[in-house]
Order: structure tokens, then C-alpha cells, then sequence
């Protein structure tokens, strides 16, 4: 038998194999075998503890970096949710075409014009009843027909035009210093009257004229007789001397100034300013122009203790003279 003889070669070769096989896998995985350092126990503890360092510092940058609610981030909610509200109404209107969209304005716009129209004629709409207020000697039909009222009128129109109708009156009827026209319920409108009374009458010839409060004279109703209820007016040389007499006897309770028959301008030198004045009951009262409205207030208290007619005298303090 021949021995085979090994090739020293071959015996090298696969001495070696296992060597370049562990080379190569160090080289595929990136780790080479010849640049590693083995770490001593202190420095693999130095490592160990400043990663720990490093993930801490992440955990707070993490933490600072975390935002808190604000008001600017709650802004920031609402503007999200009126742009999903709003992405909703651009939804809807994209469910219609632009001219669809509007024809369909339009149609809403006539039938609101078509609902006010309706109303306009119908009855709910006019004026059934007209409330006078605040009148004494003025009638309600005096009132209407110096506005130029009337039932079957416009609502809306004749409320909102209250001022027109206020200064109709007072061109047409002297009486009426102003009106005021508010809606006291579905069809009725409530007149608001500040009237200017009648407080007695002037003798100019043979006539008598109404006069008012404020002094103006009523060439109107003009009468050949005094009529009863209301004073005559009589002596007075100047327009001031009776326009503060018209003024303070304005201020008299109703039945107080009924009770009046005639007053007399007559001054003295003790006071230029007397008035004489003769009641329906007999007596007379001497008393200041001035002092008319503050003082013939007590007249009706003073008479009620009496059992005789005579003059009572109002000018300094209040005293009682029987007629002889």
C-alpha cells in the first residue's frame, strides 16, 4: 500500500479556515475584533451612570417641551370649531348650485315682502279703538277730530306718525299744549292729552271770550252772556297783571275755581297787587295776585265755620268781616 502523503499546503489552509470565517462575520456585523478595548469595572460604571445623566436630561426636555393649556390654545379650539361649523354651512351650500342658491334667497325674500303685505290690508293691521287720557273739559270726539283720528287707520303708520298728528291738534284746537300717541294693545292706541283749561272769561263789548291758563284768548265760542262755571275777568289795564293772575288761579282745585263768580284787578297803595274777588255763595276775598294759588286754599275751611255771608281778607294773615 502506498501512503498518501498530506500536503503541508492544505494543512495550513484548513488550520486557517475557521480564523477567516470569524473575520469575515466580524466584518459583515461592523464589529472589528482587532479595534475592540476591553472597558475596566470604573469606566464601564462611568458609563453606565452617565447614560442614566442623559436619559434624565431627555425626560425634562420632554416634560419643558409638553404644552400647557392656554388661552391662546383654547382660541385656537373655538377657531376649530367654527371652521368645522362653517365647513358644515360651505357643505350645504355646496349641496346647491349658485343659482339655485339664488332662487332660493329670492323666494324667501318674496315671501317675507308677501307676509307684510298680507298684514298691511288685512283688519289686524288698522286701528279699531282710540283711549283718550289726561282730558277734562275736551270731549274725545273734540280730541280725534282736531288730530284727524280715525278708527279703520293704519296701526303701525298712525303710531309711528304721533308727532304729526300732535301738532295737528294743537293747530286746530288751542286747547291742547301736546299728545302722545302708544299702543295699549293689538288694535287699540292710547291718546296721552295734556290739555290747557279754559280758567274764565274776558268782557270786550258785549261779548265774552274763553280765556285760557296761559292767557291766550278763544275767538271761538264767544258768547253774548257769562257763562256759569267759570270767572269773569274784569279791571285789568296790562297783559301781565293777567297772565300772573291766570297762572296762579290755573293752580286752584276744580271745585275751587268753580266756585269763583268774578275777579277784579284792585290795587291800593298798601298793594298794588289786590284782588278782589266775588264767589257764587256771596262772599268776597280780598287777596294778593301772588299769593292766590297759596293762599285761597284755606277759603273753604274759613266759610265752613261761618253762619253769614261777608269779606274775607287773605292779604295779611286771614280774617272775617260779616256784611252789615
Amino acid at each position: 500500500m502506498t501512503e498518501k502523503k498530506e500536503d503541508p499546503h492544505n494543512e495550513q489552509d484548513n488550520a486557517n479556515s475557521p480564523d477567516i470565517q470569524t473575520h469575515l462575520n466580524e466584518l459583515l456585523s461592523g464589529d472589528d475584533g482587532s479595534s475592540k478595548t476591553k472597558l475596566s469595572g470604573k469606566e464601564k460604571k462611568l458609563s453606565k451612570m452617565r447614560r442614566i445623566k442623559a436619559n434624565k436630561k431627555k425626560a425634562n426636555e420632554s416634560d419643558k417641551l409638553t404644552p400647557l393649556p392656554t388661552d391662546q390654545n383654547i382660541d385656537n379650539d373655538k377657531t376649530k370649531t367654527n371652521n368645522s361649523q362653517n365647513g358644515r354651512q360651505i357643505e350645504w351650500k355646496q349641496l346647491l348650485f349658485p343659482h339655485e342658491w339664488r332662487a332660493f334667497k329670492t323666494i324667501v325674500v318674496l315671501l317675507i315682502v308677501a307676509a307684510g303685505l298680507i298684514y298691511l290690508i288685512s283688519p289686524a293691521s288698522q286701528v279699531k279703538k282710540y283711549d283718550v287720557v289726561g282730558t277734562q273739559e275736551l270731549s274725545d270726539k273734540a280730541i280725534l277730530k282736531a288730530a284727524g283720528l280715525q278708527k279703520g287707520q293704519p296701526l303701525l303708520t298712525t303710531l309711528y306718525q304721533s308727532d304729526y298728528f300732535s301738532q295737528e291738534a294743537k293747530n286746530k284746537n288751542p286747547q291742547i299744549a301736546h299728545l302722545k300717541l302708544t299702543l295699549k294693545s293689538d288694535n287699540t292706541l292710547q291718546i296721552k292729552v295734556d290739555e290747557i283749561l279754559k280758567v274764565g272769561y274776558v268782557k270786550a263789548g258785549n261779548k265774552y271770550y274763553p280765556i285760557l291758563e296761559n292767557g291766550d284768548m278763544l275767538n271761538r265760542e264767544v258768547s253774548e252772556q257769562q257763562v256759569g262755571g267759570l270767572p269773569l275777568y274784569d279791571g285789568f289795564t296790562s297783559a301781565k297783571q293777567l297772565h300772573k293772575t291766570l297762572a296762579e288761579f290755573g293752580e286752584l282745585s276744580m271745585p275751587l275755581r268753580h266756585a269763583v263768580s268774578e275777579i277784579v284787578w284792585s290795587p291800593t297803595k298798601q298793594n298794588n297787587q289786590r284782588l278782589l274777588i266775588y264767589m257764587n255763595d256771596g262772599n268776597e276775598v280780598l287777596i294778593s295776585a301772588n299769593e292766590l294759588s297759596k293762599k285761597m286754599k284755606y277759603y273753604p275751611g274759613m266759610v265752613a265755620q261761618l253762619d253769614q255771608a261777608g269779606q274775607a281778607d287773605l292779604q295779611v294773615g286771614a280774617y272775617f268781616k260779616p256784611y252789615k
